[in-house]
């Protein structure tokens, strides 16, 4: 969703993670990191009810100006937000038949894919986003956590969380990064010297 936040305006998860210090369990490499969706600015503390309202009188926009790419983006996150990823996917759906190469829209929808399970989807989606711009930064950080804890590719979510540091180092996600790059790093040093030394013997 193209929310006008900045990898990227920060999830609710991850600001509470930070100021309660809840985020830093969360460099374990054991334990499923959350995925990051664009958080509208303003959006962030909005209880569900005005959301629901807010819904409503853009499904009644809509109904005279459906290719408001707007209205619908904020739509899709709105009901993202809802937890009816569903129909958000189904709104990204008709923003992107408008905006094709709208690599924020994409990314959200893949967030959305993978709400519901479908990671192969999800994976698909987020490559996508980075072929559409190398500088999607919030893409490739969640495309490491999706290659990581459901598709089990532990290479390829260290390639990926490497070039998300090299595009944005300064990012607050970096910060998570960090850690999960280097346990990853060792992880996997440790099986290329076992295999090394089965080799040997």
């Amino acid at each position: 969703m193209k929310k006008t936040g900045s990898l990227i305006g920060m999830s609710l998860v991850f600001i509470a993670g930070v100021l309660t210090g809840i985020g830093i369990s969360a460099w374990k490499l054991d334990l499923r990191a959350t995925d990051v969706h664009q958080v509208q600015k303003g959006q962030e503390n909005n209880p569900k009810e005005e959301i629901k309202a807010r819904i409503s009188e853009i499904e009644h926009i809509l109904e005279s100006s459906p290719n408001n790419l707007q209205a619908l983006i904020q739509l899709g996150g709105d009901y993202f937000d809802m937890g009816q990823y569903d129909k958000s996917i189904q709104i990204y759906d008709k923003a992107l038949k408008i905006d094709p190469k709208n690599a924020e829209i994409t990314t959200d929808m893949a967030v959305a894919y993978r709400r519901l399970g479908k990671t192969d989807e999800s994976v698909k989606l987020f490559r996508k986003a980075i072929e559409m711009d190398p500088n999607q930064t919030l893409a490739m950080f969640n495309l490491g956590i999706v290659l990581r804890d459901d598709k089990k590719d532990l290479p390829g979510a260290l390639k990926v969380w490497k070039m998300f540091l090299d595009k944005a180092s300064d990012s607050p996600h970096a910060v998570m990064i960090r850690p999960w790059v280097k346990q990853l790093e060792e992880k996997l040093g440790e099986k290329d010297n076992n295999r090394t030394e089965n080799q040997t013997k």
